[in-house]
């Protein structure tokens, strides 16, 4: 059966020393973590295969001496085994999922011929994995506490990120390169890269660091970023910021200035021409799409 742990909502959230019931069963089957906190940290510990999600803003995990960071647009799945810890640090409450699948079921999966080894890095949210992961968020929302009724969604999602895994491998391999050991390295480099722009794409990242982490020249960086993601590191920054600004725009009542500091684009200005070139819309236009939705739906909750 699956144990179920609401994080306390509040600075001290994940602070608290697990208790007994955790500790008893922590690692040997299925486990959900959730739960919303502005100031949160929580480990490190040993994981069993885990995938992690967060809404309304960015939890940390730290892991192998990185820090990843993980929102609203993706995911992250460490494989079995795994020390690592994570942290939340933000004004607005962040809604924080981890699901951590029991030994058992791994080797249930593993046994009818899958690979039970994940590449490790943040991947966007997608049609396969993502829909059963808001399935699991609402039932958490909504107080459910069926737990036979998450084991079976634990065990239909992990075929799904196995499912979402090969689909991945296959379009590695497609790559224009032309040994595949070379296009699955060349792919987890990148994708080392791509996290680190992720986890700071408000602050300046340039071409050197990035090309650091994937450890290539920047010459061979370049090339390769683009034949994996189809756009330049710059270009792809430049998206992430703005899929930022517009949730920030929906969500809060931050001014364009403000929303614009907390991406990192250098004046409100800049946001505005990017904005436009992105979504085709003005930041003023957005922020009013967003009310005119929130109206639409509480006229349609209203008694009638």
């Amino acid at each position: 059966m699956s144990m179920l742990l609401r994080l306390r909502t509040g600075s001290a959230a994940h602070d608290a020393p697990p208790d007994d019931e955790l500790l008893a069963k922590w690692g040997r089957q299925n486990c959900i973590l959730w739960g919303r906190a502005r100031h949160a940290d929580f480990g490190p510990c040993t994981h069993t295969l885990s995938i992690r999600a967060a809404w309304g803003g960015v939890e940390s995990c730290h892991v192998d001496g990185r820090t990843i960071g993980v929102d609203d647009d993706n995911f992250l799945i460490l494989n079995h085994g795994r020390i690592y810890s994570t942290s939340i640090r933000s004004e607005q409450p962040v809604e924080s999922l981890a699901i951590c699948f029991s030994p058992r079921l791994v080797e249930q999966i593993h046994f009818e011929g899958r690979n039970s080894q994940f590449l490790e890095h943040l991947r966007p949210h997608d049609a396969v994995v993502s829909p059963l992961l808001q399935s699991i968020r609402q039932a958490l929302a909504q107080g459910c506490e069926d737990e036979a009724w998450y084991d079976e969604q634990l065990t239909v999602l992990l075929a799904r990120m196995h499912a979402s895994q090969e689909q991945l491998l296959d379009q590695v391999d497609q790559l224009a390169l032309i040994r595949a050991t070379t296009r699955r390295e060349v792919y987890r480099r990148v994708a080392r890269a791509t996290d680190l722009l992720h986890s700071n794409y408000a602050n300046g990242i340039d071409l050197t660091a990035l090309a650091e982490t994937a450890s290539m020249s920047k010459y061979h960086f370049l090339r390769l970023f683009k034949l994996v993601h189809g756009l330049t590191p710059h270009t792809y920054l430049q998206r992430k910021r703005i899929g930022v600004a517009v949730r920030l725009l929906e969500s809060t009542r931050l001014t364009v200035r403000e929303v614009a500091n907390n991406v990192g684009f250098a004046d409100d200005s800049t946001l505005v021409r990017q904005m436009r070139r992105w979504t085709r819309r003005t930041p003023g236009q957005v922020r009013a799409g967003a009310v005119t939705v929130r109206l639409a739906e509480n006229y349609m909750q209203a008694p009638q």
